[in-house]
């Protein structure tokens, strides 16, 4: 039975290595390019993704005052909201069960958007409010996840050496 949890623990850690890096991100890495136009420069954007596109892009009427203030606004937001939405029984639980899986798997797991919040908001807002999102909720998962892990590596051991100690007498 040692052998098969064994077994089963190497797999899931194997198989978290090598798809989890093939998950999709919430934020896809972009490259701004000019070129001219009927004699007018006009900005574009190429969006990486399965294939390239090609988006063009109006110039900001957003003053850098105004930017700071959204900035500020979204991050306020996306982390007030990401404390209310994480869910932290379950990151407890999986640093607990899982002492050595549970705060790397917190660190590779995207989370979802609440895409409701952000309806009806600028594209920059939407872009702030997503990266700190994200970011809070990767720190309040590990957090969580690692006091699990914390709390259940003791006291797994433990129940590991009365398991071995039983079956040695």
């Amino acid at each position: 039975m040692k052998i098969n949890l064994r077994f089963n623990l190497c797999g899931f850690l194997i198989m978290t290595f090598i798809f989890g890096s093939y998950t999709s991100s919430f934020s896809e890495e972009n490259e701004r390019i000019t070129a001219e136009v009927d004699g007018r420069p006009k900005k574009y954007d190429v969006i990486e993704t399965k294939r390239y596109e090609i988006v063009e892009v109006e110039d900001s009427p957003i003053t850098p005052d105004a930017l700071k203030s959204i900035a500020e606004q979204a991050v306020a937001d996306a982390e007030k909201d990401a404390v209310a939405h994480l869910n932290r029984t379950l990151w407890f639980s999986t640093g607990c069960f899982f002492p050595l899986i549970g705060p790397i798997f917190s660190q590779r797991y995207q989370p979802f958007m609440p895409t409701a919040r952000v309806l009806g908001k600028s594209p920059q807002y939407i872009a702030f409010y997503y990266d700190a999102y994200k970011v809070k909720t990767k720190k309040l998962q590990f957090n969580w996840a690692l006091s699990g892990c914390l709390i259940g590596a003791p006291i797994e051991a433990y129940l590991f050496t009365l398991l071995y100690r039983a079956t040695r007498d």
